[in-house]
């Protein structure tokens, strides 16, 4: 047998050892709550019977009445880096922020559980299939048609849960690696090329285009000058002819005989060309002497017996 004082030591110890114990705060509760401005809260009683609370101090009884707050706030989630494929198959890295707004507090309350996670999911699976539609070189060119479009297609499917989309912003946007970054680089360059050639074709057509209507102005021009050039030569022979028989027909009545007058006429134009010669240098001319040449005075005077 076990003797009794080595039995009843340890039991002595353990009876005067101090017991550890955890006291936790008690959760305050109170008979009223406050409802922010720009909130919209729901109280329900017992699970239901929910009473729409406006801002302000309301009653909130514990155990009995649970109250769910709605923020009518615009409020922003950020969609983390999500890998996307665009119509032209590459692989894509995106990132944004949406910007919503409940606007029916009651469907955001019980039309799902969590409004706000909803929209976020809602919003990276939006973001996926609105990329696919857009090729790669669209969406850097004008990321605003895909803002749009992210707003379009998420505010038909928003409306159930009560809430709007009012904003999306692209963050970033690139492609998912190195190798692709590269391919897509080249086929920049080679773009770049293609679209530099054609405007250097424009710009060579243009120019012939020019210099062709340059050429048929010129031509244009030139005829009509010329046109212009016989009209007045013509115009100053008949105005010089015109004087000449006047000149013929006026000496004649005094000589009473055309072909004097011509002669006449001829003479006095003979004398002021060798007037006018001497006046010019000492070269030496030698002229024929009357009678060499046949003379031009009778035809001239039965053209104008003729004209008469």
């Amino acid at each position: 047998m076990i003797p009794v004082h080595h039995i009843a030591r340890p039991m002595s110890r353990l009876a005067l050892a101090p017991v550890a114990r955890h006291v936790y705060p008690a959760a305050r509760r109170t008979f009223f709550t406050v409802v922010n401005q720009a909130e919209i809260a729901y109280r329900e009683f017992l699970g239901g019977n929910r009473i729409r609370l406006e801002p302000g101090l309301r009653m909130n009884l514990p155990f009995l009445h649970t109250i769910h707050r709605v923020d009518t706030r615009e409020s922003m989630i950020d969609v983390p880096v999500l890998q996307a494929y665009t119509r032209d198959n590459v692989p894509v890295k995106i990132s944004g922020t949406l910007f919503f707004k409940a606007h029916d507090a009651e469907k955001a309350c019980y039309g799902v559980t969590d409004y706000t996670a909803a929209v976020s999911a809602a919003g990276e699976s939006t973001l996926r299939a609105v990329v696919g539609r857009f090729e790669f070189d669209d969406i850097i060119g004008d990321r605003n048609r895909l803002n749009e479009e992210l707003v379009r297609v998420l505010g038909d499917s928003l409306k159930e849960w009560g809430t709007v989309c009012t904003r999306c912003e692209v963050q970033h946007f690139g492609p998912q690696d190195h190798q692709v970054a590269a391919q897509l680089q080249k086929q920049l360059e080679a773009e770049r090329r293609r679209r530099e050639n054609e405007l250097d074709t424009q710009a060579a057509v243009r120019t012939a285009e020019g210099a062709k209507q340059e050429a048929v102005l010129r031509s244009e021009g030139e005829l009509i000058a010329a046109q212009n050039r016989s009209k007045a030569l013509q115009y100053e022979m008949n105005v010089h002819a015109t004087a000449l028989a006047e000149q013929v027909a006026a000496i004649g009545k005094v000589t009473g005989c055309s072909e004097t007058a011509v002669r006449l006429l001829l003479e006095h134009k003979r004398l002021q060309h060798l007037a006018e010669i001497s006046k010019r240098d000492n070269r030496v001319y030698f002229l024929s002497p009357e009678g060499a040449y046949p003379s031009a005075a009778p035809p001239v005077a039965d053209l104008i017996r003729e004209g008469k």
